[in-house]
């Protein structure tokens, strides 16, 4: 079993290679920001880079944004050839720690029997549904893209989300995503 434990990365941390590497190989094109544009976004209060660390070795990172008692999962990557070692769901309980005074709250691609990533999305729903995350019954849709939102608590908190989505958007005009239900 590896020591897990994560790490607060700027822009002088020795793995921002690894970091860009593991990010064009993590998230499409349309998904993805530059390594550069991550570290102007976690310059802001409640934004941040964990460095996912085995045996001191780089294996992954988080983005994450906190507002008021949320935080929200902006990116999640863990190293190919680290994957279904334990690595991803060990790092989660972490981050659960971590914020331990917020409820997390993720968004993942919604499941769509036409896409070429089907098996994919099912997998990632499954994790998160494995890890300790309940689904709140609503999605979201941006960079062309549905996402179903799943959160750490089984109580998730629209309004304080919404706050959240807010100041996002106030950085990043671009991302602008509307919560909804499905009937």
């Amino acid at each position: 079993m590896y020591n897990i434990k994560l790490i607060k990365m700027n822009k002088n941390s020795c793995d921002i290679l690894l970091l860009e590497k593991l990010n064009n190989q993590a998230f499409p094109e349309n998904e993805r920001i530059s390594v550069e544009d991550m570290f102007c976004f976690s310059e802001d209060e409640g934004r941040e880079i964990l460095g996912i660390y085995t045996d001191d070795e780089f294996s992954g990172f988080f983005i994450i944004m906190r507002f008021i008692k949320c935080a929200y999962i902006c990116y999640f990557a863990v190293c190919p050839e680290k994957r279904s070692k334990g690595i991803g769901g060990n790092a989660l309980r972490l981050l659960k720690t971590y914020c331990h005074d917020c409820h997390i709250v993720v968004d993942f691609e919604a499941m769509d029997k036409n896409s070429e990533n089907n098996y994919q999305r099912i997998s990632r729903r499954n994790f998160y549904y494995r890890n300790g995350f309940f689904e709140t019954g609503y999605f979201q849709f941006y960079m062309e893209t549905e996402f179903k939102i799943a959160c750490s608590e089984p109580y998730f908190d629209k309004t304080e989300f919404e706050g959240l989505i807010a100041e996002i958007h106030a950085k990043a005009e671009d991302f602008n995503p509307q919560l909804y239900r499905k009937h």
